[in-house]
């Protein structure tokens, strides 16, 4: 019992530093590394529902800071030129996503997106989002249950749990 609420300590650690340091500490990695170590499957989501709540409240707080600071981004910086078709296309998706931030309600779908597969950072997203119209509750709701499926499935794939 006692190694059981040390790793939820040490998930909810790391979700948090993976909310707001997320170049250091990458939370993708650490659930790789639960689901091959844990042996129970109960254990493993409890740790990863940890993770997903630490994750949300570092968000929380970023999308605070944003939303406060609220000096509009700029984006003229120069960026490269994609390196081949895929980068262009990947690059497309990820600029109309952030474009639809400024809605309230559609920029959702950049938050559940970007939550679950990365694209476009999670990083850059929560903050064009806390300096948007986006709602707060809807932008933590979406990373909530991106994260939390993402990490979920990581997870399972490792541990060799089987669906069906």
């Amino acid at each position: 019992m006692g190694g059981d609420l040390a790793l939820y300590g040490a998930s909810f650690a790391v979700g948090i530093g993976s909310a707001l340091l997320p170049i250091f500490i990458n939370a993708e990695l650490f659930v790789g590394s639960l689901g091959a170590t844990v042996d129970s499957r109960v254990t493993l989501v409890l740790a990863i529902l940890c993770l997903v709540i630490a994750t949300v409240i570092g968000k929380a707080f970023v999308f605070q800071l944003a939303r406060t600071g609220s000096r509009k981004i700029r984006s003229s910086v120069e960026r490269k030129p994609p390196r081949n078709k895929l980068f262009a296309q990947v690059r497309r998706l990820s600029d109309w996503l952030l474009t639809l931030l400024d809605r309230p309600y559609a920029g959702a779908i950049t938050a559940f997106a970007s939550s679950l597969t990365g694209i476009p950072p999670l990083a850059i997203v929560t903050i064009l989002a806390g300096a948007s119209r986006q709602p707060q509750w809807l932008f933590l709701s979406m990373v909530f249950i991106g994260r939390l499926l993402q990490f979920l499935a990581i997870a399972f794939v490792l541990h060799g749990i089987s669906w069906f």
